[in-house]
């Protein structure tokens, strides 16, 4: 085992440190020692400011303002919103004093009507419309409809492996199996 000469290979605790060497029962090494008293101070630090230091910066921000402050604070926000009136007041004459010329409409229009129970499209210019012609002419069909390759019902997906399309997830994974 390790270390020394005991039974099993396990060294012998005492309760206490060694008295010889005169060595407390725990040792750290000296940098935790460092670091817990560095700590330890940082921490009583913390507690003096906060009972001396703090407090006093603390009661200039919660102390509460006596009426005559109030009052003197009040006459300043008056003063300002005074000014802020006056240029929006300023501002809107000048609105005012601008002619807003609407951009007139030349040439033909095209006007839609669009309401619940009907639809209607007028022209300002009859005259101009062109004629069209709708005599022959046919809509086309619509694409067929893709069928299941497996089921035979209306095909929703694509298989991008097998190019074909399937309408379940069984349809899905006998495509995948065949391929």
């Amino acid at each position: 085992g390790r270390g020394g000469g005991s039974k099993g290979g396990k060294r012998e605790r005492s309760g206490r440190g060694s008295e010889s060497s005169g060595r407390p029962e725990r040792s750290f090494r000296s940098t935790t020692q460092l670091r817990s008293e560095a700590s330890k101070t940082a921490a009583i630090d913390a507690a003096q400011r906060r009972n001396e230091g703090g407090k006093g910066r603390r009661q200039e921000e919660e102390r509460r303002l006596t009426q005559a402050e109030l009052l003197e604070e009040a006459k300043v926000t008056a003063v300002d919103n005074e000014k802020d009136l006056q240029r929006l007041v300023r501002i809107e004459e000048d609105m005012k004093k601008v002619v807003w010329r609407k951009r007139e409409l030349t040439g033909p229009r095209i006007v839609v009507v669009s309401r619940k129970d009907h639809f209607s499209i007028s022209f300002s210019d009859p005259a101009s419309v062109p004629a069209l012609n709708w005599e022959g002419a046919s809509a086309q069909p619509p694409p067929p409809k893709q069928v299941c390759a497996i089921t035979g019902k209306p095909a929703k997906y694509l298989d991008p492996k097998t190019g074909q399309y399937y309408a379940t997830l069984e349809a899905f994974k006998k495509l995948r199996a065949n391929a």
